[in-house]
This record gives C-alpha cells, sequence and structure tokens, in this order.
C-alpha cells in the first residue's frame, strides 16, 4: 500500500505535466544563434516578471519557456555587458522592485541568488563571461507545495 505522502508528491506531478501539456507556447522565434534584445517586447511580455537589463541579450537556444506573462516558468539564459558584480548589484536591487522576495543570497565566482514569489522560486546563477560582461541564467519553477 503506498503511503499518503508518496500519492500526494504522484497525484502533484501527474498535474504539473497536464498543465505544462496545455499552456501557451512562446511567441520567441527559434534559430541557431539566436538572440533577442533584453528590452525587445516578445522578452519583456514572455519572461515578464523578472528584471532584465536594457543591453542584455536572451540567449534564445539556451533559454526555456512555459507560458507566459507573470506565470511562466523555465530559464532565461541572457548575455550580459554588465560585470558579474555589477550583475549580482542589478539583481539584488531589482528583483524585489518585481515583487520577489530573497531568500538566500551566495556571492562568488559563480553567484547564486534565490527569491520566491507566490507559488514559484527563481534561481539567478551569474558567471563571468567568455569575452567579458557576465552570463546569467534566470530559472524559474513551480515551489514544493508539500515542503514543510
Amino acid at each position: 500500500m503506498l503511503n499518503l505522502s508518496f500519492k500526494a508528491v504522484m497525484l502533484g506531478l501527474g498535474i504539473a505535466f497536464i498543465s505544462a501539456c496545455t499552456m501557451p507556447a512562446t511567441t520567441i522565434p527559434s534559430g541557431e544563434g539566436s538572440t533577442l534584445a533584453g528590452n525587445s517586447p516578445e522578452v519583456a511580455n514572455s519572461y515578464a516578471d523578472i528584471p532584465i537589463s536594457a543591453n542584455d541579450q536572451l540567449s534564445v537556444n539556451e533559454s526555456l519557456l512555459l507560458n507566459t506573462g507573470e506565470q511562466w516558468i523555465g530559464r532565461a539564459v541572457l548575455k550580459s555587458k554588465l560585470d558579474p558584480v555589477q550583475a549580482f548589484e542589478y539583481y539584488i536591487a531589482k528583483m524585489p522592485d518585481q515583487g520577489w522576495i530573497n531568500i538566500t543570497t551566495v556571492q562568488s565566482k559563480t553567484s547564486v541568488l534565490t527569491y520566491e514569489k507566490a507559488a514559484r522560486v527563481a534561481t539567478v546563477q551569474i558567471d563571468k563571461g567568455t569575452l567579458g560582461g557576465s552570463r546569467i541564467a534566470v530559472t524559474v519553477s513551480p515551489r514544493d507545495a508539500i515542503a514543510q
């Protein structure tokens, strides 16, 4: 006999899977090596509740978008002209403006900032860019509803 926790987890996964299948697809075009300006309407509307600097470029091939607007989940990978320290300071300052609550931050060679907002969690990972600037990956996922 399955215990109650296992049943709850399986039910949650099933609902998440069915919900993901019904989410609208993004209107962001794809293509080999494709990038979009961080301030373009497609990016601003799709990743609506995370701050993206106007000079950042969204790496379309590395990003994943399920749903759009303020309920999106997935990952936005950005190539930024900000150096890693500036990018860290930018996200510390701007995420709360979008309604995100800071859970924890670690500033190091690879900096990681973790936030929560309603039923979602966001992780911002900042690394040094290949040719200067920084590479920023913002991953947003549903928060575990049965975590104690």
